[in-house]
């Protein structure tokens, strides 16, 4: 098994030519940060006006309906959702940012050393978006969909993810 040092120390590059390849490059890296931040941006203010519009929405057509809440339950559901993907993308320009830019200040959570470190991070965070995913869906199921084969998908799809990561463990 391979283990990770506790630091993360940057390989010793002796070929000048590569190094220059590297710090020449660093403005396109800059690049993929700041879209990927502006997407996490972008996905944070839309969640909160969504947010905003449903609770007005639902406050003004207030009715103690248990279907009207089940409804309501996957709306938020759906926003937490969007959060959690918003949370993806500004995961992965932190992580951009500290693999190719410079230093971040990273939560001690968030150590990322390499892209491995990048990719397990967004993974876990999918296997998460999914399950939240598959919540949603079954609050708002009115039992003539089929479900049983959306969840399968979904399940399948966490479970190739986790295998793949066991696997690289």
């Amino acid at each position: 098994m391979n283990e990770k040092p506790e630091a993360c120390e940057p390989a010793d590059s002796g070929d000048r030519t590569i190094r220059v390849i590297s710090d020449s490059s660093r403005w396109l890296f800059f690049l993929a940060v700041i879209g990927t931040a502006l997407i996490a941006i972008f996905l944070f203010i839309l969640g909160f006006l969504v947010t905003i519009s449903t609770i007005v929405s639902t406050v003004s057509e207030m009715t103690l309906d248990i279907n009207m809440i089940k409804e309501i339950l996957a709306v938020f559901i759906e926003i937490i959702d969007l959060f959690l993907v918003a949370t993806v993308f500004y995961i992965i320009a932190l992580g951009l940012y500290e693999l190719f830019i410079a230093k971040a200040p990273l939560p001690g959570w968030l150590k990322i050393c390499d892209l491995d470190d990048l990719k397990d991070k967004l993974l876990g965070l999918v296997i998460i978006a999914l399950a939240v995913l598959i919540l949603g869906e079954t609050l708002t199921w009115n039992g003539t969909g089929d479900i049983l084969a959306f969840g399968l998908a979904i399940a399948a799809g966490i479970a190739a993810i986790s295998v793949y990561i066991w696997v690289r463990r």
